[in-house]
C-alpha cells in the first residue's frame, strides 16, 4: 500500500509482524520512486502489497521453526536422511543456507 503524506509517498509494509518491523519505506516524490526504493532495498511484493526485508525474515524464521517441528528425516528429525514425507526438503535447506543449520 502506497501512502501519501505532505505530498510525500512511501510503501507501508502488508504485514508488520516483525519487532523490528520497518513499517514504511523512505518518502519520496512519487509512487513510482517509492516503489523503485522498496524494490532497491529488496522488499518482496507479495501481490498484495510490500513485505519489508525484517517481516521477511520473521515469516522465513518462523516456516522453518514449523518445518523443524515436523521433521524432515527418515527417522524423524533433522538429519541428511531424506524420504517422501510430504514435506520440501529443498526449501528447507534453502532456508538453512540463508539462516544457517540449526541442530
Amino acid at each position: 500500500m502506497i501512502k501519501n503524506k505532505n505530498n510525500q509517498y512511501t510503501v507501508e509494509c502488508l504485514s508488520k509482524i516483525a519487532g523490528d518491523c520497518l513499517q514504511n519505506g523512505e518518502y519520496c516524490d512519487s509512487e513510482e520512486e517509492a516503489e523503485n526504493w522498496v524494490e532497491k532495498e529488496c522488499w518482496i511484493f507479495s501481490g498484495e502489497g510490500w513485505i519489508c526485508i525484517k517481516c521477511h525474515d520473521q515469516f522465513m524464521g518462523n516456516l522453518k521453526s514449523h518445518r523443524k517441528e515436523k521433521g524432515n528425516g527418515l527417522d524423524g528429525i533433522d538429519s541428511d536422511a531424506e524420504g517422501h514425507d510430504g514435506l520440501d526438503n529443498d526449501l528447507e535447506n534453502g532456508i538453512d543456507n540463508v539462516y544457517g543449520k540449526v541442530n
